[in-house]
């Protein structure tokens, strides 16, 4: 009996070239729409998973291939696009030589994205900022106009759950934090989020040596040798982002 596959290289390895070719087509289109996916074999088919959970799927039978958008509610909002196809409770079947078009996967994709971070919200316990918040900050927030003001406040509290020292207030006419001084500031503008990540207002020792910050994400892009920006597109951005911005958040003010 032949092993079973343990990544999609090997899924693939072992179809007929049609397949293959089609299949391999839907991969990197999925790709594209969801980079911070990572790869997997799930229940036998080749998968992505994002924030923890299954995202999409596919996979080939004798007669056809498929796509798992893995919701009845993804193909049931597609249905017009998706009439040419024949599909049934969360799966698109296709020929390999009719394969899905790149725009209709990415399509489908970023409403799975959203779709799951919409339940990831709803289940999320929220959870009181470790560090201390300011009124002037709140009130900040409430008049802020942004598109993406829902990432403004995760990055707040991120940033506000690093520490019990770090506390926040309104410098440079933004959002600012600080220990003894302030290290961090949102800059809000070209309609994504920028967090400057500064050694505050004089310059210090430490920043004439370069702070030594361990970015193996490639997050940071530096300004000086005291300043750097990491930059976020969107809500799926961030949560890319997430685990390593807290890394440099903790090393950033151990180094001040």
């Amino acid at each position: 009996m032949a092993e079973k596959p343990q990544t999609i290289d090997e899924y693939l390895a072992a179809l007929k070239a049609d397949k293959r070719t089609a299949l391999q087509k839907l991969r990197e289109a999925i790709k594209a729409a969801a980079p911070g996916a990572q790869e997997c074999i799930s229940y036998g088919l080749a998968a992505f998973r994002l924030y923890g959970r299954s995202l999409v799927a596919f996979g080939a039978s004798a007669n056809h291939c498929a796509f798992f958008p893995m919701s009845s509610t993804i193909v049931a909002a597609h249905k017009d696009e998706l009439k040419n196809y024949d599909t049934s409770k969360g799966t698109i079947r296709f020929a390999p030589s009719r394969p899905l078009p790149v725009s209709l996967v990415r399509k489908l994709v970023k409403a799975r994205i959203a779709e799951s971070l919409a339940v990831r919200n709803r289940r999320a316990k929220p959870q009181a900022a470790v560090g201390t918040s300011d009124p002037t900050v709140d009130d900040f927030m409430r008049e802020l106009k942004h598109p993406l003001k829902k990432v403004v406040e995760i990055v707040r509290q991120l940033i506000l759950g690093v520490s019990p020292a770090i506390q926040e207030g309104i410098k440079w006419n933004a959002p600012s934090f600080r220990t003894t001084d302030y290290f961090a500031t949102l800059n809000l503008r070209d309609g994504r989020v920028w967090l400057i990540l500064h050694t505050g207002a004089k310059v210090k020792a430490s920043a004439t040596k370069g702070l030594k910050i361990a970015d193996p994400r490639g997050l940071l892009k530096w300004l000086a040798k005291d300043r750097c920006v990491v930059m976020f597109d969107d809500g799926q951005d961030f949560e890319v982002k997430r685990k390593a911005l807290q890394s440099i958040i903790r090393q950033w003010i151990k180094s001040l």
